[in-house]
């Protein structure tokens, strides 16, 4: 990707990385050896391995990719604390769910002592437990917008302006004009989304003020009936192109006009965009939506029974809080980072992203950083999530109507939390 350094490669220079590959080779430490074990379920850590390596030439990273039973392999492990990884990863989604098991050390404790002063606040938030004792970090923040076609923005909304876009999708209303006038001008062969979900992707943790639940009273967000009554003007409008998120169509909805854009987060860029649409280089922008969001994010921490804690923690600390190193990720993979030091510093330098024509999107994700919301998030989020999509989906088919489907939610709900107090 060709985008402008100047001033960031500079800062870089006297840091004294030394680039090597796809990867930064940080200034070496010989005094550690060793070997650790590293359990994920991507393969986003062999970047961060291969880093790490070359930082730490004694020792050796052995990592275990595991398939989709990745959590549920997990969290057998830790509650029965037998032997596994010396460092493991979790989904924002699964995070609480290993801290509420007690699976990880604390990071800013005796002996690690972990400093996170320049880490972004709210990811530290996300790894800590009820008593802000910090059990694990991220590499990255993942503030998130509205990801559209240049091109398309331009034949139909008469700009591909990201400011401008943004005042356009700024209120609720503005958003399903933009829908509307999409769909004229195309006469509907281009829709505003690829699935109504997409809407849930910002309104998740963008549009909900309170948490699904509170000690063990489940909580219905004022917001839950207005996404029904959205859902369903986005569905009856066509607004929609009614494609289900990371199918094949969803990715090669990409590189066409069926889909004008994408509510994604950071990593939207590298993981949807570029992988659907790989030659589509210039032709993409970000603007804000309704509400700010995040979504997604890497956890990682040491597990409690490792015997090689110490060394684990090198490693986690490291991936997480090494300046060079995030310096050096976000240079390759174009990926908003969990440091404000290193996020402001490219943001201030002037970052023109190749694939969205030249826009700073590291100020972009600044911009939205203090708006996320994220005292909201819970164990409970991504399955309640999806109880209630699964109903709203009831709802838009026709086989039930409103009150009915949000009274199955909540059913559903207590079918699966029966310890939960559902009214």
């Amino acid at each position: 990707m060709k985008r402008k350094w100047a001033l960031l490669m500079a800062g870089v220079m006297a840091f004294g990385m030394a680039m090597t590959g796809s990867a930064a080779e940080a200034e070496t430490n010989t005094d550690l050896s060793g070997t650790l074990e590293v359990w994920g379920w991507t393969t986003d850590p062999e970047y961060q391995i291969e880093a790490f390596e070359k930082a730490y030439p004694n020792v050796t990273v052995n990592y275990t990719m595991i398939g989709t039973d990745y959590d549920t392999k997990m969290q057998t492990i830790v509650d029965n604390r037998t032997e596994g990884p010396d460092v493991f990863y979790a989904d924002v989604k699964t995070v609480k769910n290993y801290i509420e098991s007690d699976a990880w050390e604390t990071l800013t404790d005796d002996p690690y002592n972990i400093d996170v002063s320049d880490s972004e606040d709210y990811t530290v938030k996300l790894g800590s437990d009820s008593d802000g004792n910090v059990k694990a970090l991220s590499y990255q923040a993942t503030p998130g917008g509205f990801w559209y076609k240049r091109d398309l923005a331009k034949k139909y909304l008469g700009t591909d302006d990201p400011d401008e876009i943004s005042e356009m999708l700024s209120t609720t209303e503005g958003m399903l004009d933009v829908a509307e006038k999409l769909k004229e001008g195309s006469n509907g062969e281009t829709h505003m989304f690829a699935s109504y979900k997409d809407l849930w992707q910002f309104a998740n943790y963008g549009m909900r003020s309170v948490a699904w639940v509170d000690g063990n009273k489940f909580q219905m967000d004022d917001y839950i009936p207005e996404f029904f009554d959205l859902a369903k003007t986005v569905r009856d409008n066509d607004y929609d192109a009614k494609i289900d998120t990371w199918s094949e169509a969803w990715y090669a909805s990409c590189a066409d006009d069926s889909v004008f854009g994408y509510a994604e987060p950071t990593w939207g860029l590298q993981y949807v965009i570029q992988t659907g649409a790989p030659d589509s280089e210039g032709n993409w922008g970000i603007a804000s939506m309704p509400a700010a969001y995040f979504n997604g994010g890497s956890y990682l921490g040491v597990y409690q029974e490792s015997q090689n804690k110490e060394l684990a923690a090198e490693y986690v600390k490291f991936v997480c809080t090494n300046k060079d190193f995030l310096t050096q990720y976000a240079n390759d993979k174009g990926d908003y980072t969990s440091l404000k030091s290193v996020n402001k510093e490219i943001a201030d330098s002037g970052y023109e992203e190749s694939w969205c024509a030249g826009q700073n999107t590291f100020k972009f994700f600044s911009d939205q950083m203090d708006k996320i919301n994220t005292d909201i998030v819970t164990k409970y989020d991504d399955t309640i999530g999806n109880l209630m999509l699964n109903n709203v989906d009831l709802y838009l088919n026709g086989q039930l109507d409103k009150d009915a489907a949000i009274a199955q939610f909540k059913d559903d709900v207590a079918s699966n939390y029966r310890r939960l107090d559902v009214e």
